[in-house]
């Protein structure tokens, strides 16, 4: 792999790449360490990416520092070769060029520039997308994921969350971007597939990772190669896809936790269940519900109910646009009194009682009524007195 002497490049504006491409502006910190920037194709000649010259270009600059393993190295060579294969997909953005500098410890990867936002800070803006937006754009992403999956050598994202798609400028189409800490896998027969990229290294963003992960966590460095080939399968995209879905239509990621950056978010969903998706927002169908239960199904009773491939999504969701007879009286996959859900941290009974006005407290009410039986008393005694007298 790459030697030790490791130069970072930090490119400025009007810089030029390869004499290919010339820098604009930084556009900010990719994954894994990696910075992105808008640049220009100002190629002299055609060639078969472009049409256009001076067409706009997105050039991530990944630059290999002394602490960076060969193993976190070989993952950054194998997004080349993944996102390469991807070049001209539907929905998802295309690689134009691969060069690599200073023996192999910088690599820059061109890419196609989408003047957008990301869904990240579309849902953010929004609080939530209405349930049609909602469909539209997972549409859209489902799209983009039989591409991957539809490859001899399957194509697992891996690290698919609102941050790594990018909506054009009009809100009409998406991109899905960064293959960083992709898996490529092959079904080899029934009992047995390969895994061809590294995977030696775990990466992911917390409440996006399925839960399967855990398992390859588990065995030693040495071992995850060979148990990757059991692990990593198609559920990891469908798993980070329900939370994308659940996360357009509530705003909400859909396992509760004080602190998302904390590992422990990963094991989650083998604790607990969403809440009604209908008791959020009455608009959601039970239909779509069930759809985002079968992508998180991750508890050991409700893994039978997983998916098996994209299509059958894809399925299920065309249904429900078509919204059957059958749909009208469709119930949940998993009923309510069925489901386990996480307490808030953040309600503790006991604080809750100490905050509470003294007038709404019991021992107020039983100080009244004692006060009001006394004044009772107090007056009949008075009113005996006085007929006495």
């Amino acid at each position: 792999m790459a030697n030790n002497s490791f130069i970072k490049i930090d490119y400025k504006p009007n810089d030029l790449v390869a004499n290919k491409y010339r820098i604009v502006k930084k556009l900010g910190e990719g994954g894994m360490n990696s910075v992105v920037y808008l640049g220009e194709d100002i190629s002299i000649n055609d060639n078969e990416y472009f049409s256009l010259k001076n067409k706009h270009v997105a050039i991530k600059v990944i630059n290999r520092y002394a602490s960076l393993s060969d193993d976190d190295w070989i993952k950054y060579h194998d997004e080349c070769v993944t996102a390469s294969r991807l070049t001209g997909k539907k929905n998802i953005v295309s690689t134009y060029d691969v060069i690599s500098y200073n023996n192999d410890n910088t690599i820059v990867i061109v890419m196609e520039y989408v003047d957008g936002t990301s869904l990240r800070k579309y849902i953010d803006l929004s609080g939530s997308l209405n349930v049609n937006e909602a469909i539209y754009y997972f549409r859209l992403l489902l799209e983009a994921i039989r591409e991957l999956h539809s490859f001899r050598g399957k194509i697992i994202h891996r690290d698919l969350k609102p941050e790594n798609i990018l909506l054009t400028k009009d809100l009409r189409n998406i991109k899905l971007i960064d293959f960083g800490i992709s898996s490529v896998i092959e079904t080899i027969n029934d009992k047995a597939k390969e895994v061809y990229t590294n995977e030696n290294v775990l990466y992911g963003t917390y409440p996006y990772i399925c839960p399967d992960l855990l398992k390859l966590k588990s065995v030693p460095p040495q071992q995850r190669q060979e148990m990757a080939r059991q692990i990593i399968t198609v559920q990891f995209d469908f798993f980070s896809l329900g939370v994308i879905f659940y996360e357009m239509l509530t705003g909400e990621k859909p396992f509760y936790a004080e602190n998302y950056d904390d590992v422990n978010v990963i094991g989650l969903p083998l604790k607990y269940d969403i809440i009604s998706m209908h008791d959020i927002n009455p608009n959601i169908h039970v239909a779509l519900e069930n759809i985002i239960f079968r992508c998180l199904a991750s508890k050991p009773e409700d893994v039978k109910y997983r998916y098996s491939s994209i299509d059958q999504i894809i399925s299920d969701l065309e249904r429900y646009e078509k919204k059957p007879l059958s749909f009208v009286n469709a119930k949940l996959l998993k009923p309510k009194n069925r489901r386990v859900l996480p307490i808030k941290r953040t309600f503790n009974v006991e604080m809750q009682k100490t905050k509470e006005k003294f007038y709404v407290k019991k021992w107020f009410y039983w100080m009244i009524l004692c006060v009001a039986t006394s004044i009772v008393i107090l007056t009949i005694i008075l009113i005996s007195l006085h007929l006495i007298v």
